[in-house]
């Protein structure tokens, strides 16, 4: 699994960072079990008692369930709780904010479709940002193309997150594609997302995603 040793003060809640990023990433998956104690607070370099706190913290926050005789295990249901969690904090956050999120959020996403994805299922999304073009307006084509990508990464935590607050990005992305001549523009930044896609080029798909969600923040500041 592979956990970095912790340095510095506030140990307890520095491992609790960690697991949860882990947990965010997909490396942690729903229902995984954790190392014992005794390995865990090896590979973190903190004693059994930090450890312990940092568990019954993450245990409070609903991200893991402790069961005598058995273990420690990500929480079953940990997308339920990573969405709450995110809504809030959406909710909370700007423009700016979300679409940074989603800039970090989707360069890990067209990663794990180049590693995961099938030939075919990524020229699909010609035909879909194609069809799409022609029935719908320009928010609905980027709703469309992005909960798509979401369900080709094949992370469920990464489908929930974007089935379950899509509504708060169609806000955002209602203020970039409200003129018409922003269309034609997304359409071609979709196309070379695809294409990077299509040549398992990490980089590149990452710096397409970058560039596109850029293009949709400076619309958003521009109106």
């Amino acid at each position: 699994m592979g956990f970095a040793p912790i340095e510095n003060e506030r140990l307890s809640d520095k491992v609790v960072r960690v697991i949860m990023e882990q947990i965010k990433d997909g490396t942690l998956k729903p229902g995984d079990k954790l190392p014992n104690e005794l390995d865990l607070a090896d590979e973190f370099c903190v004693s059994r008692g930090i450890l312990r706190e940092a568990l019954t913290i993450l245990q409070a926050r609903n991200y893991i369930c402790r069961k005598p005789k058995e273990g420690t295990f990500v929480n079953p249901n940990i997308s339920e709780v990573l969405n709450v969690s995110a809504g809030i904090t959406l909710k909370e956050g700007t423009y700016s904010d979300l679409i940074e999120m989603r800039i970090c959020l989707e360069q890990r996403t067209v990663e794990k479709i180049i590693d995961t994805a099938s030939d075919e299922e990524i020229v699909e999304l010609y035909d879909l940002i194609s069809e799409t073009d022609k029935k719908k307006g320009a928010r609905s084509i980027d709703h469309y193309f992005h909960y798509r990508l979401a369900e080709l990464s094949h992370n469920a935590i990464f489908m929930n997150f974007i089935d379950s607050y899509y509504d708060i990005i169609d806000e955002v992305v209602a203020h970039t594609t409200k003129n018409t001549k922003r269309r034609p523009e997304i359409y071609k930044e979709h196309c070379e997302i695809i294409q990077a896609l299509k040549e398992r080029d990490k980089d590149k798909a990452k710096a397409a995603v970058v560039s596109h969600l850029e293009n949709v923040l400076q619309n958003i500041k521009n109106d």
